[in-house]
């Protein structure tokens, strides 16, 4: 049946999302405000309708200098940072793409870890199933967590339910909710005290702090940020915080200049597509993003995509950080939530050799290179045979951009670290791929790649590759194309014909990291600078997406598609807003997916739509 689109602009009255996080390869070169007070109510108040809830997972707590008194906290003396997800990108209830609001991010604190004590002289915290407890011995003692960056907090509500000792109650003290800027620690919000009054010994009470600085100093994305709760006065006794939750303030919708909410008629992409749709999403290596917690994401998540792709938790320094030693409920919890909605996972990525990825005993490594390549096969057989009993891990990057940009392209040498600890060989690559193979014989194996599709050098050192593994009979099924592309690069004439070289070689091409960015920091710029997401440019980027995936549908046959993803949901958690910010002096202008900062559908989503439905591609 035909399918007949219906585009239109709806009056923005409401609410939005603020995010921002990452992971994927390289891209293509060529006035005052009124002081907050906390306020308690009975426990069994409810929550906002518009607000959607779900538990979510502490972020990892990283160690940090010397706190004022008012905000000391005893670190753990073997913490662990989040990892960053540059420079490969790090990605329920929810409003229809076509009503008036849409339900702000709740971020809900897992309770079992990540907290710690706070203050000078703090004895730490006791976890357990009511909760996280700190012993009120002095005023300034009390528990905090880390909200990882990137966040934005001004305006946004935080929400405690505590319990009090009777000896809290009986000391007259107070509580304070406060929240600090990690590293400038003068920089916080003190305002929210609750009086003694308002607690009841034993009992459980809601307080909720509204962070609403003067300065808007919490209006910012580069600094975690860490929130807590404290005593004032001359506490003594036992304070237990049951339950925590942010409530991030609205933003403003990136869906055109005029604060309209878009709908593109789009009821899902999967339902248009007999090849795998799937998006890239954070886990917990993003807290306010991680599609496990984040209602807004989990809804457009399970709405239009029926495979996804871990941006970071599934590579090397994830799952092996210390040799032997490997670590996988956290990708488990992800392929586990896959296979819960009914998706697929493609496994990214076995073997990457970005510096922030590779385990240190491995940049260490100081034995043979045959050793070397035992302990890398060791790690992909591990791995793809510990996800292929899961039984919905269906294909894996195998290798991660192993070819250099240059003119000829060549196998990457200093910079890899498997290069080098092979003995400067490119041997790694087909070690890799037959481990793999020998893992999962089912699973479709690819080598993963940026700027491959410029029909270029690089290009045709990929086909060399694939040529020589072939003649060998090394184990390869298909290729990635990440398609990290702009507007007006590359051209699509390009596009096609470096799918067809691939296509030619009877491997499977599947899209692996596509995003399209409005503005291009090398073609240009800043003379081509879009400085506003205008209803023009939104439109014009609906016909870029078409156009791109009319190009893979025309390219590639049927049989040896192997899918489209993209690099990410919300324009909010690009991993660009971080690799550009610099060019873009930080400004977050990218907008290159297929929803905006408050998950709303842009016109892009009904360009994809259009090619997978054979409807011509305009920027109408």
């Amino acid at each position: 049946m035909k399918f007949h689109q219906q585009l239109f602009f709806i009056s923005f009255l409401s609410i939005g999302l603020v995010a921002c996080g990452g992971g994927g390869g390289s891209n293509s070169t060529p006035a005052s405000s009124s002081i907050p007070a906390s306020s308690s109510v009975p426990s069994s108040s409810s929550v906002s309708s518009s607000s959607s809830s779900v538990p979510v997972s502490s972020s990892s707590v990283e160690t940090s200098s010397s706190l004022s008194s008012s905000s000391s906290s005893s670190e753990p003396s073997s913490s662990s940072s989040s990892i960053s997800s540059l420079p490969e990108p790090s990605s329920s209830s929810s409003s229809s793409s076509s009503t008036s609001s849409v339900a702000p991010v709740v971020i809900i604190l897992d309770m079992t870890t990540g907290w710690r004590g706070n203050g000078t002289g703090n004895s730490g915290v006791n976890v357990n199933n009511g909760g996280v407890s700190f012993n009120a011995s002095a005023a300034n003692i009390g528990a905090v967590t880390d909200l990882l960056k990137p966040i934005q907090l001004e305006d946004a509500v935080i929400q405690m339910v505590v319990n009090v000792s009777p000896e809290f109650k009986d000391s007259t003290a107070t509580l304070q909710i406060f929240a600090q800027l990690k590293g400038d620690w003068a920089k916080g919000e003190w305002n929210c005290s609750t009086p003694n009054s308002a607690l009841t010994a034993n009992t459980d009470v809601t307080l909720t702090c509204t962070i609403d600085e003067p300065d808007d100093i919490f209006n910012q994305s580069t600094r975690d940020v860490q929130i807590g709760i404290q005593g004032q006065g001359t506490p003594t006794g036992v304070v237990t915080i049951k339950s925590a939750q942010v409530t991030l303030k609205p933003s403003a919708s990136s869906s055109s200049s005029t604060g309209s909410v878009y709908s593109a008629n789009v009821n899902s992409l999967r339902e248009l597509a007999d090849f795998p749709i799937g998006a890239a999403v954070s886990n917990n290596d993003s807290q306010t993003y991680n599609v496990l917690t984040n209602a807004s994401e989990k809804a457009v998540v399970e709405k239009h995509f029926d495979q996804m792709t871990a941006g970071n938790i599934m590579k090397m320094r994830y799952l092996q950080n210390t040799e032997g030693n490997f670590t996988f409920a956290n990708a488990d919890a992800f392929v586990d939530y896959a296979a819960s909605k009914n998706m697929t996972v493609h496994g990214h990525a076995l073997v990457w050799f970005s510096d922030y990825q590779v385990p240190q005993f491995m940049k260490e490594w100081s034995g043979s290179p045959a050793d070397f390549i035992t302990a890398l096969k060791t790690h992909v057989t591990t791995v793809v045979d510990h996800f292929e009993a899961k039984g919905n891990v269906v294909s894996w990057d195998v290798v991660n951009e192993a070819l250099t940009d240059a003119s000829p392209s060549n196998f990457r040498t200093n910079d890899s670290i498997f290069y080098e600890k092979s003995g400067n060989s490119s041997v790694y690559i087909e070690e890799s791929f037959k481990a793999a193979r020998a893992a999962a014989p089912q699973a479709t194996l690819y080598y993963n790649d940026y700027n491959i599709d410029q029909n270029n050098a690089k290009t045709t050192k990929l086909i060399e590759m694939v040529t020589d593994f072939q003649t060998r009979n090394i184990p390869i099924d298909g290729v990635g194309f990440q398609m990290h592309v702009f507007m007006d690069y590359p051209s699509i004439t390009n596009i096609s014909a470096a799918m067809k070289k691939v296509v030619d070689k009877g491997l499977k091409v599947k899209i692996t990291e596509l995003d399209v960015s409005i503005n291009n920091p090398y073609g240009g710029w800043p003379a081509s600078k879009v400085a506003s997401f205008t209803e023009a440019a939104a439109l014009a980027q609906k016909k870029r997406y078409c156009e791109i995936v009319k190009a893979y549908l025309d390219a590639v046959p049927a049989a040896q598609r192997g899918g489209i993803s993209v690099w990410g949901t919300t324009d909010a958690n690009t991993w660009l807003n971080d690799l550009y910010k610099t060019q873009f002096n930080n400004e977050k202008i990218s907008w290159p997916l297929l929803f905006d900062n408050n998950y709303n559908d842009k016109p892009a989503l009904r360009g994809f739509a259009d090619a997978l439905q054979g409807v011509a591609c305009t920027n109408l």
